[in-house]
């Protein structure tokens, strides 16, 4: 015991090791059934392993629900902004939007390249052409608004909304759709130029 530490019993969470040598106890993780139990002060809706212990990187983090409608209405309202200042102001017209980076450097498209030109397009009511930029954001635009939707009636305690379950596999699926249209779009021929933005 040094002079820094406080007169009365130790505070740490293991006891220290004996003077046989012998090693600290291995501290027991809580089991999902405890925690459920309210043993604990665990929270119980965090995924855990098979042991109990909370998923690698996972904060264990329990939003309020206030927090989470706090954080849908921010999302509406940046994309409420965002969305008028791209239908006010065409960025097929150059000077008013920042260039990809990625297309700035190699001049190619990236997934991303004409989301906002097809935006614009799609915000005037025109779909064909909002497609010939980037069909990526026409097939996942209904996808993020009605999750958002269906979001926002839950938390406001609306009727209970049941969606389809994605399969397992779909969202492995997705990146490798991704990939690929990042890489048919920059391909010469009568796909990659119709892809390309």
């Amino acid at each position: 015991m040094s002079l820094a530490d406080p007169p009365g019993p130790s505070t740490s969470p293991h006891p220290a090791p004996s003077s046989e040598g012998s090693e600290p106890p291995v501290p027991v993780l809580p089991t999902r059934a405890a925690a459920t139990a309210g043993l604990v002060g665990v929270d119980a809706s965090v995924p855990r392993l098979g042991g109990g212990a909370a998923l690698p990187g996972w904060s264990g983090r329990r939003w309020s629900r206030r927090a989470r409608l706090a954080g849908y209405v921010g999302v509406a309202v940046l994309a409420v902004a965002g969305s008028t200042m791209i239908y006010a102001v065409d960025p097929a017209e150059p000077g008013h939007y920042p260039t990809c980076p990625f297309k700035l450097v190699t001049g190619l498209d990236c997934p991303g390249c004409g989301s906002m030109r097809g935006l614009h397009q799609l915000l005037h009511g025109h779909l064909g052409h909002a497609a010939n930029y980037n069909i990526l954001l026409i097939a996942a635009a209904p996808y993020l608004v009605i999750g958002w939707l269906v979001s926002m009636t839950r938390l406001l305690g609306g009727p209970q909304v049941r969606l389809p379950r994605m399969p397992v596999w779909l969202y492995k699926a997705i990146p490798v759709l991704v990939v690929a249209f990042w890489i048919v779009r920059n391909i010469p021929g009568p796909v990659g130029v119709w892809l390309h933005s």
